[in-house]
């Protein structure tokens, strides 16, 4: 990547009005910055792209040769980047490991905890769906790299790439206010300023594309099959296939938002037969992981070196957090006292709570 890259120039040239880039720049600038060698990763069809709400904090902020990254660059203005970037071709084959036996298993007994989880939350007209989001995301000064680097021999100059400095934890909260009739989010805060939403964007896209798993309704939700196997390939037919990470990458990124601000919209039926669902998904395994005194299951799809878990309450089956693993990326992260310990690789990593409420405001 050099300093006229098209990502680097849509994270410049905003124009006037517009606080931050979209979501499709912010991640593939992200991506591209990070990559150092990795093979391009491909966004699976545009249907599947996060709804078009503006990012609300700037992800790349450039200063000079440098892009200063900030917590904050996934859509709703927090946690990683997704970190996809287009590509006209595959350059190495994805994670095609079935789940293992162990993995099955764990999967099966949270199912059983979710077959008695609590009902489906009811949302009356009007009423609104609040998100707390509580994590840490590492933030990175990065050196944009020095333009083209030729080698004397006259052929085409070969890009130098990106490098990434220490990291720097930080704490991440947001609150969220969602409109259930497509979970638009009519509001966004970080705990107290105002971060700063397009609903009508998102709800002009909800009107043309009607509600699915990016854009959910309650009424759309309760009517899902609860037979794990149709599931699936209803999951898969969404996502579609034909890009350079897998349909079931795909289905995982979109199962990690979906659960962000739906999970209280599911029944226990739907709830264990979305878990039952995962096990046949391939490249899916499991750990144990304790957050703030809490045991909880990470259940992580592994791609390309990175690691998107969800994390699940055992006892109950509901989804409760994410976590963004880097394997072997050779990054340093540093964090303040305050912070928590992390695993190692761990990026990011939050936990949410999430009710029904009258108002936006409402708590």
């Amino acid at each position: 990547m050099n300093r006229d890259d098209s990502d680097i120039l849509a994270v410049r040239d905003l124009p006037p009005g517009l606080p931050e880039p979209t979501d499709e720049s912010v991640s593939r600038t992200w991506y591209r910055i990070t990559a150092a060698g990795r093979p391009a990763r491909t966004r699976t069809p545009s249907r599947i792209l996060v709804p078009a709400m503006a990012a609300t904090l700037v992800a790349g902020l450039v200063v000079g040769g440098a892009l200063l990254f900030r917590p904050g660059a996934g859509p709703m203005g927090f946690g990683a980047p997704s970190g996809e970037t287009p590509s006209e071709e595959k350059t190495s084959e994805p994670n095609l490991t079935p789940a293992s036996p162990e993995t099955v298993a764990v999967l099966q007994k949270l199912a059983e905890a979710a077959a008695s989880s609590p009902a489906a939350a009811k949302v009356r007209p009007g009423q609104y769906i609040f998100v707390r989001h509580d994590g840490w995301a590492a933030s990175f000064r990065a050196n944009a790299g020095g333009g083209a680097k030729s080698d004397g021999s006259g052929t085409e100059a070969t890009p130098q790439e990106a490098t990434l400095g220490e990291g720097t934890l930080e704490p991440q909260i947001r609150e969220m206010w969602f409109d259930p009739q497509g979970m638009i989010a009519e509001s966004i805060t970080d705990g107290s300023d105002e971060m700063g939403v397009d609903p009508d964007r998102t709800r002009a896209m909800f009107e043309q594309d009607g509600p699915s798993f990016r854009q959910p309704t309650p009424e759309w939700v309760a009517g899902l099959p609860t037979d794990p196997e149709q599931l699936l390939a209803e999951l898969r037919d969404f996502v579609g296939e034909g890009g350079a990470w897998s349909t079931d990458h795909a289905v995982w990124s979109t199962m990690q938002e979906f659960y962000l601000n739906t999970d209280l919209l599911l029944g226990p039926e739907l709830r264990a037969a979305l878990l039952r669902s995962f096990a046949g998904l391939r490249g899916i395994t499991f750990s144990d992981v304790s957050i703030d005194g809490r045991q909880l299951v990470a259940v992580r799809h592994t791609e390309r070196g990175n690691g998107d878990e969800i994390l699940f309450d055992l006892a109950t089956g509901v989804a409760v957090g994410r976590r963004s693993v880097a394997a072997g990326s050779g990054v340093t992260i540093s964090a303040p006292p305050e912070a928590p310990k992390l695993d190692p690789g761990v990026g990011y990593q939050a936990t949410w709570t999430q009710k029904v409420v009258d108002a936006v405001g409402d708590r």
